[in-house]
């Protein structure tokens, strides 16, 4: 059915927890998102999931293929390289094999990690054996004979948040079971610990950080702390934008190299981890939410075979051929579309909020994306001054914003342009920007 420009329907940003002071698993965000204006219109289910039948999880993965260990990941035995990974056709989803208690919500709803239109994020924590035996009905998940001196760690459950949603996170859990199985997945995707069939949940680390919750904070820290010296950095500062810039960039490539097209990628769909070294303000950025995604593999190989196609768009950062597909009929996710999108996510980290923020109404934000001229919008903005042509954030970005998607970046030059303009600043302060010679 086609969609005209009236009904085009906008997704609903992710309703993440907000504050200013860094989160620990243990506390997170406190405040919500404001949704948009537009009806909202939930994304497309996967394409015929009957297909796929009801899986017998227990015998894709026996006993004893458990999580093990801090940083948990999975064990060699079911890590592969790319060629060895198992074909997208036959992938279902890891059955969760670790005991855990969903928390409540709570009178403040401070165990709620993240809401939207699909689904909730729930904290939860790890169970013993000795304490799953006490509980006065079954735990969530299967039994196994866990180490008990790894449970009690953090959670993150995201469950269904109505009954339509199944099929959506059965089809997540497949994608990132697949994903899983290429040994880098734990470099790039918060961890997955994989599907409880019986809530219909997937169950990953809990991550409270994302990276749209950090630009705000960081823009507040900028102004509250301007300087002639720092006004044309990122807000974040030079070094954190660089290494941010050069973590997601290389997990796209990743991600596309595995046959993944993500299909919305946002600041509130990257979450931020404490790096174990460096400095105490560097951050690993890992992708999540991938609800939206397609394996895009099987599609090259036989275009007879169906692809997920996009319903609902997030505007500021999709791509002008979106909007184009979309007013005439359901459009398709791409590699182009998923770099244009990461070069919006990493602008907005570098300003602090939205290239469109002038616009007065979401129809007037609507017609801005629509013409792909989001570094010019952003310089239009009070902190335009970071984003100056011939400044680092420019520079790395120009190429993947290209209006028209053949003309664009792919990740693989991406890649080299970023590590190329890092290299080039290499022997600047943290504090200095990095000009055009």
């Amino acid at each position: 059915m086609s969609i005209t420009p009236r009904q085009l329907p906008i997704s609903s940003p992710t309703n993440q927890r907000d504050s200013c002071t860094m989160l620990k698993a243990s506390e997170p965000s406190t405040s919500t998102r404001t949704p948009l204006t537009f009806t909202l219109t939930p994304p497309t289910t996967p394409v015929r999931p009957q297909a796929f039948g009801t899986p017998n999880l227990e015998d894709e993965y026996p006993e004893g293929k458990v999580l093990a260990g801090a940083p948990r990941q999975y064990e060699d035995s079911v890590l592969h390289t790319a060629e060895e990974s198992s074909s997208w056709e036959s992938i279902l989803p890891r059955p969760c094999t670790i005991q855990y208690q969903r928390l409540g919500s709570g009178s403040s709803g401070s165990n709620i990690l993240g809401s939207g239109a699909w689904s909730s994020v729930y904290r939860a924590t790890e169970l013993s054996p000795a304490e799953a035996a006490l509980l006065p009905t079954p735990p969530s998940s299967p039994a196994n004979s866990r180490n008990p001196s790894i449970a009690g760690q953090v959670l993150a459950v995201k469950a269904a948040a109505r009954r339509d949603a199944h099929t959506i996170l059965y089809q997540e859990a497949r994608v990132l079971t697949y994903l899983h199985r290429f040994r880098r997945a734990s470099t790039y995707l918060v961890p997955f610990h994989g599907y409880d069939a019986a809530s219909h949940s997937l169950v990953m680390d809990a991550v409270p950080l994302n990276l749209e919750t950090h630009a705000k904070c960081s823009l507040e820290t900028a102004k509250a702390n301007f300087s002639t010296r720092t006004m044309f950095d990122p807000v974040c500062g030079l070094a954190e934008w660089q290494s941010l810039a050069s973590q997601l960039v290389d997990g796209l490539g990743f991600l596309h190299e595995a046959g993944c097209i993500h299909g919305d990628i946002k600041p509130a769909n990257i979450l931020l981890q404490r790096s174990e070294a460096g400095s105490p303000d560097s951050y690993r950025a890992l992708y999540c939410d991938f609800s939206s995604s397609h394996i895009a593999e099987h599609a090259s190989s036989d275009p007879s075979k169906p692809v997920q196609q996009v319903t609902a768009i997030s505007t500021d950062f999709a791509s002008p051929e979106l909007f184009t597909s979309l007013c005439s009929s359901a459009g398709t996710a791409t590699t182009a579309s998923d770099i244009y999108a990461l070069g919006v996510t990493l602008l907005v980290v570098a300003i602090g909020t939205s290239p469109y923020m002038g616009a007065r109404m979401e129809i007037q934000k609507l017609s801005m994306a629509r013409e792909g001229r989001p570094l010019d919008f952003a310089r239009q903005t009070d902190q335009g001054t970071r984003v100056m042509k011939g400044k680092m954030v420019e520079k790395c970005l120009r190429g993947a914003l290209e209006k028209e998607a053949d003309k664009r970046d792919t990740t693989k030059e991406w890649q080299r342009t970023v590590q190329s303009l890092i290299d080039s600043c290499g022997a600047r302060s943290v504090e200095a920007s990095c000009s055009d010679p």
